[in-house]
């Protein structure tokens, strides 16, 4: 009986790699920064470039929700702060710029 191969596990939800990507960047990078995560196969949506690209610009600021929790604050600002779009295949990362210029490749 032949079965067919078990599935790789280096995949990984786009949820599970983030805190990792998250907590790389606030041990390595010294600036202020927004980050959207992608896996290998995720797709950006156009609203996600042309908000980092007014991070970049320091024309991005945003409003929290409130959900009837405790926020630490109601809004924030990002001024001088960098953007980066983080693809990671696993714990291979590659970091872009907002539109698509690799910026450098690390590890979580």
């Amino acid at each position: 009986m032949n079965l067919p191969p078990l599935p790789k596990l280096r995949k990984k939800k786009e949820a599970d790699v983030t805190p990792l990507i998250m907590k790389w960047f606030k041990e390595n990078w010294r600036k202020s920064y927004a980050v959207e995560v992608k896996i290998m196969t995720g797709r950006l949506k156009t609203h996600q470039p042309a908000a980092l690209k007014k991070v970049v610009q320091n024309e991005f600021d945003m409003k929290l929700k409130d959900f009837g929790a405790r926020n630490p604050f109601d809004f924030f600002g990002l001024k001088n702060a960098d953007a980066f779009i983080v693809f990671a295949d696993g714990r291979d990362c590659i970091a872009y710029t907002y539109d698509m210029v690799e910026q450098f490749r690390f590890k979580v």
